[in-house]
């Protein structure tokens, strides 16, 4: 009899224990509630206008000089200059082919001159010989031989065709040459055309402010600025001149997280500059794809641009650094659960449910999510307890 109050006493001491090991697991209970998705991003402030500084001329120029970077500029003031030691060089080498043709052009007139003179000497003697063979015709044929009389005839025919064979080929000469001329004619022009190129380019060789400002440097593809030493395409842009009364922002959210965004959707700010303030906006265009932002790295975003509910102050310069965190959805009264407490095994999503004192593995399927709740699609209902993590000695499975 005593022996079975001693082991009546271990099993209510072994249940006590463990109730209280199953009730030292964290646990949550389901209950509907509403879930807000946010996809955060990083980016910096511009101005939604700006006037662009772009490369001058038509050709690839060397950078020689910059101002520095976000300075207040005037009108007409220089920002940037350009190397001109190259165009010069190129502008000289145009003008030297340039004289060459024109002396190509002068011998071509020679020749030309020459063997026309050459032409018209031959006419003048064939002139003499048709004269002096008519100054001999046959008068009386009875008189004459008929090998004579053939002889006779022959040669005159034959004077006649040659002095319009050269006629011919004096008017050849002329095609030739008129047509050899305007071929150096037509490399003269471009020749002309590309020193005229490098001359305006020369004369623009100072870029200077448009109007007053704020001078900001552009990103090109490869997400690199402007610097000195550089050799930029025509008409690329290497700096803007804001419109600082109207700001926006510019995100870059990572392609894998960058799902459901659209206009008009709400977007909070914070400036790295000042981490106590929170800013708003809303989207107003979102990229059609996706790029990288950084040479050499390929992990790629989409651009999303912000339009801000403030603006016009000093706390908004363009350049300064930002974090965001886009709305994309709100759905109510839905189920959520922390994602702690949501575990994965092949594949299959599952949580710890609780059952009377013990907690059993329970499979269940997930919606959309954001940095701390998931949404619940099946496999719990309302008033249900998860636990937040693996409880110890879990016997289910």
């Amino acid at each position: 009899m005593k022996l079975r109050f001693i082991c009546f006493s271990l099993v209510v001491l072994l249940n006590a224990a463990c109730s209280e090991k199953q009730e030292a697991v964290p646990t949550y209970k389901i209950t509907s509630s509403n879930l807000t998705i946010l996809v955060p991003g990083t980016g910096e402030l511009e101005a939604a206008n700006s006037k662009t500084v772009s490369s001058p001329g038509r050709q690839a120029m060397t950078i020689a000089w910059l101002a520095e970077e976000y300075k207040e500029v005037k009108k007409g003031e220089v920002i940037a200059k350009f190397d001109g030691e190259k165009l010069s060089i190129d502008a000289r080498k145009e003008q030297l082919d340039m004289m060459m043709i024109e002396k190509d052009i002068v011998k071509s007139y020679s020749q030309k001159s020459q063997r026309e003179n050459e032409v018209i000497a031959e006419k003048e003697l064939i002139g003499e010989e048709f004269n002096f063979a008519n100054s001999y015709s046959i008068d009386d044929l009875r008189i004459y031989s008929q090998l004579e009389i053939i002889e006779s005839m022959e040669n005159t025919e034959f004077l006649a065709a040659k002095d319009e064979f050269l006629d011919w080929k004096k008017g050849s000469i002329t095609n030739q040459s008129d047509s050899a001329v305007a071929v150096l004619d037509i490399r003269k022009s471009g020749h002309q055309s590309k020193m005229d190129q490098h001359q305006q380019a020369l004369s623009l060789l100072e870029v200077k402010a448009p109007f007053d400002g704020l001078l900001v440097y552009e990103k090109n593809w490869r997400g690199e600025y402007a610097t000195v030493g550089q050799t930029v395409f025509p008409g690329s842009t290497i700096a803007r001149i804001p419109n600082l009364e109207r700001m926006q922002a510019k995100i870059y959210v990572l392609e894998k997280e960058a799902i459901g965004l659209k206009k008009e959707q709400v977007v909070r700010l914070q400036l790295d500059a000042f981490p106590e303030q929170e800013f708003s906006g809303k989207i107003n265009e979102v990229a059609g794809f996706a790029r990288t932002i950084q040479r050499g790295n390929p992990i790629k975003y989409v651009e999303v641009k912000v339009a801000l509910e403030q603006s016009g102050s000093d706390i908004f310069r363009p350049g300064r650094k930002l974090s965001a965190a886009i709305s994309v959805d709100d759905l109510t009264e839905i189920l959520v659960a922390p994602l702690q407490s949501i575990h994965n095994e092949n594949g299959n999503n599952f949580v710890y449910l609780k059952k009377d004192d013990d907690f059993i593995k329970q499979e269940v399927s997930t919606g959309v999510k954001n940095l701390h709740f998931v949404e619940i699609l099946s496999g719990l209902k309302r008033g249900d307890y998860i636990a937040l993590s693996i409880p110890e000695g879990n016997k289910h499975g």
